[in-house]
């Protein structure tokens, strides 16, 4: 059996949530599987995952990965699963694999990053990370990029300790 460049995306998120506590379980099934279940002391939650493969454009001092969002993936996220604790991860891949990065959002800054009540359709959330900064800088369809963006740590551990000592359930 082949394996799909996705499995290595939702590999690498898997096996960097084990390593920081989580017991994560598939939810969905087939080539999709980018809906997880996770427990771990603080609670349980359900991880919305989606990966880039590369960057967009080509700059070595600054990387963007675009994550788009159909009509028909924000309905399932809006109407699926409310009343859990919502995470996003956002697998941010390199051509090379190593040094790709995971940025998490909750599901409050996701909803801010794709907006509300918004006319167009389709959706994204970007993701932006400058050479040697300690943050992402995460913005999309819904709030700008230079005005009001959304700083999270690229320290992972970090990470995954601040959302599971928030309250990040569904609103």
């Amino acid at each position: 059996m082949a394996l799909a460049k996705a499995d290595f995306y939702f590999g690498a998120l898997l096996s960097r949530l084990v390593n920081s506590g989580f017991a994560p379980a598939i939810i969905e099934e087939g080539e999709k599987r980018r809906i997880y279940s996770l427990a771990n002391d603080f609670g349980d939650y359900t991880v919305y995952a989606k990966y880039a493969s590369k960057p967009d454009g080509d700059k070595a001092e600054i990387k963007r990965w675009d994550f788009l969002f159909s009509p028909e993936e924000l309905l399932s996220i809006q109407n699926g699963h409310s009343g859990v604790q919502y995470v996003f991860a956002f697998v941010c891949g390199l051509e090379e694999l190593k040094d790709s990065e995971i940025a998490f959002l909750t599901y409050e800054d996701f909803r801010k990053c794709i907006g509300i009540d918004y006319q167009t359709p389709n959706r994204r959330v970007s993701v932006k990370l400058e050479k040697g900064s300690w943050n992402f800088i995460i913005y999309g369809t819904g709030l700008d990029g230079k005005e009001s963006p959304i700083k999270v740590t690229r320290n992972l551990e970090k990470r995954l300790k601040q959302l599971s000592t928030t309250n990040i359930s569904v609103g």
